[in-house]
């Protein structure tokens, strides 16, 4: 019997008594922990200390014939030995067709390469001369060098930590394991550096002897909207419908706001021509005019008013000058001498323009990357009115930026999925930023609550309201994050709220969430109050809009947290295949700008913080900061064997 086959003999005697891992760890106590009987179960390895692994059989009713032999010294060294072998070569090391001779004479060797105080030179040759048993190909010096040393045989958890640090090596550049180890066992050094380039640290100074790039004109935000127009000359050339469309549309804001508007005093006729011109123009309002459902506010149709066409010659100047301006950054974004970030984003409406733009500039004046120099593309700053130029601009800033920055927003675009997938499939960085609800002042913080399990959400959640008594067993985490936020804010005064929702503001869409959450007569009103918070002309929240503002806050904070979830673990981009190696890419997903710019850093570095994490389905590649997978490989042997025929490399 193997370790494997011990481990399931473990695990279903373990569920015939009905008790968790975790359980089991704690009935017995005497130094056991939830991980001694996972990795058992799973086949990994067997507990360092024998006695332990007696108690768990004991504890089951394992019947001793089962387990006596795996508390036999020799024979457990040596199957630690063939396990951490396995982990190494990605082949099933076996002493199963063996015979007793020979294995004894395997328990020897086995027991002096840990035991005889060996020089390095010594080591290797005595670990070689072992592998020929299990019918490996011998390590090369230089695998030997990186990978292993006198220290890997102090003892068994030494080995199997010498080889975690190979495995994370091997999950960054291959398909699997077993190809790693073949590929990587040369004894031409120069082709073995060439295998482990891409892993290397890397010296920034050739970013920051650069010369700064300053050739980039940049437009305020209030100007933006100008760039989700066509081009200037083209709405001046419809001025005429655009003015008809226009008028129309304050013609309904007024009787609205009289109360005396009725559809139906319109004629059909011109009923049917407005809604034409809506369709023409690219209405945002969403409902046409024959639509029961067209019933916008106030504020809506006057902004779509101006919209549609610009009150003044001096509006059409200043549209003309700012998609010159960004025309101009587009020619020398294009001829740039490097370009080492792209940000992958949608933009459809003001708050859009305001969210990206603030997010690139302030990332990359951060103390982090300022001094770097780097060129970056900030999308808000371009413009071309051709859509098969804009695809391929798009398409050649993604093939010469060596990271791309995807912002997740309240809604996302084929384009923006598509501009991930194909950096990922370059084998590039691929960063989500995902926005998250943060006051300092108020010890707010959506992320660090969005990591906290059941019992600590509740304990947060009594530290404001210890008589609370309404928490119900059935709620899960995401119900208790968002009561917890609710009590935060609950907490706070009028100027807390007005400086969160200015911070806010652009990220969480709020004016769009205005328009789908409030009834009809408030969308106008809390409009008009957010212009006046982002003007600075208020620092009073209407009371009769408390509760819906902060209803609001927490919809959309757990929206975004949900999100950030899904890009971690179940988004269709979470993990792509590298097309040249087969090697699986993963995003990393950040919640703050400054965690951004570090990570940005780390990856031009290439000194990313990284934790091997093994079950059994996959090799997983953690990084430690934002817990992002970013490399896997499935334990699944078909599937490695495919990947190993299908992606063959030229050594």
């Amino acid at each position: 019997m193997d370790i494997k086959e011990l481990g399931f003999q473990v695990k279903i005697h373990r569920e015939q008594l009905n008790i968790s891992q975790k359980d089991l760890a704690e009935k017995i106590g005497q130094g056991t922990n939830r991980s001694n009987i996972a990795h058992l179960e799973q086949g990994r390895k067997l507990p360092y200390d024998l006695k332990i692994l007696e108690l768990i059989c004991n504890s089951i009713n394992l019947p001793k014939p089962i387990w006596q032999d795996f508390i036999n010294v020799q024979s457990v060294n040596r199957l630690n030995f063939e396990k951490s072998l396995s982990e190494l070569s990605g082949e099933n090391a076996t002493t199963s067709n063996l015979d007793n001779i020979i294995i004894k004479v395997i328990d020897d060797e086995i027991d002096h390469l840990f035991t005889a105080n060996l020089t390095p030179e010594q080591s290797y040759d005595c670990l070689n001369s072992v592998i020929v048993y299990y019918g490996f190909t011998p390590l090369s010096k230089y695998f030997f060098q990186r990978y292993l040393s006198k220290d890997s045989f102090k003892s068994q958890k030494s080995f199997e930590t010498s080889v975690v640090k190979f495995q994370k090596e091997a999950i960054r550049l291959f398909s699997s394991i077993n190809e790693a180890y073949i590929t990587l066992n040369l004894s031409d050094k120069t082709k073995f550096d060439q295998l482990l380039e891409p892993i290397k640290a890397k010296n920034t100074d050739n970013y920051t002897v650069r010369t700064e790039w300053d050739k980039i004109d940049k437009i305020p935000n209030e100007e933006l909207p100008y760039l989700g127009y066509i081009a200037a000359s083209e709405v001046k050339k419809e001025e005429k419908e655009r003015k008809e469309l226009s008028k129309f549309l304050l013609e309904i804001a007024l009787k609205k706001e009289r109360q005396e508007f009725k559809m139906e005093d319109c004629g059909i006729k011109k009923r049917k021509r407005m809604d034409s011109l809506l369709r023409k123009f690219n209405s945002t309002i969403e409902n046409g005019l024959f639509s029961p459902l067209f019933d916008p506010d106030v504020e809506t149709l006057r902004r779509e008013a101006e919209y549609i066409s610009p009150e003044k010659n001096e509006n059409y100047e200043l549209m003309e000058k700012t998609q010159k301006t960004a025309y101009h950054n587009l020619s020398n974004y294009l001829s740039a001498d490097h370009l080492d970030v792209y940000v992958a984003t949608s933009m459809r409406n003001y708050a859009d323009f305001v969210s990206v733009n603030q997010f690139v500039e302030t990332l990359f004046s951060h103390s982090d990357l300022r001094q770097l120099k780097l060129r970056y593309f900030n999308p808000t700053q371009s413009w071309i009115e051709d859509r098969v130029a804009k695809g391929l601009v798009e398409a050649l800033m993604l093939k010469r930026a060596d990271i791309c920055i995807y912002m997740a927003q309240k809604e996302d675009t084929f384009g923006k999925d598509s501009e991930a997938s194909v950096t990922l499939g370059q084998g590039k960085p691929v960063i989500v930023y995902v926005p998250k609800l943060f006051d300092r002042n108020s010890a707010i913080d959506s992320e660090i609550f969005g990591r906290m399990e059941r019992n600590e959400l509740i304990n947060e959640i009594k530290k404001i309201d210890e008589n609370i008594d309404d928490i119900d067993e059935l709620e899960d985490i995401e119900a208790l994050h968002s009561t917890l936020l609710h009590k935060k804010l609950d907490r706070l005064n009028k100027n807390d709220l007005v400086r969160i929702t200015k911070n806010h503001w652009a990220d969480f869409d709020i004016e769009g969430e205005f328009e789908k959450r409030l009834k009809n007569g408030d969308i106008a009103i809390m409009k008009k109050w957010l212009k006046e918070v982002i003007n600075d002309k208020t620092q009073i929240v209407p009371d009769n809009q408390l509760t819906n503002l902060k209803d609001i806050l927490v919809a959309s904070t757990m929206r975004f947290e949900r999100r950030a979830k899904v890009f971690r673990e179940v988004h269709p981009l979470a993990l792509q295949v590298i097309l040249s190696s087969g090697v699986l890419n993963g995003i990393l997903v950040v919640r703050s700008i400054n965690s951004c710019a570090q990570l940005v850093n780390a990856l031009l570095e290439n000194k990313l913080e990284l934790e091997l994490q093994v079950d059994e389905k996959n090799y997983k590649l953690i990084e430690k900061n934002t817990l992002s997978t970013i490399r896997v490989i499935s334990t699944h042997k078909l599937i490695s064997n495919s990947f190993k025929t299908f992606y063959k490399r030229e050594n």
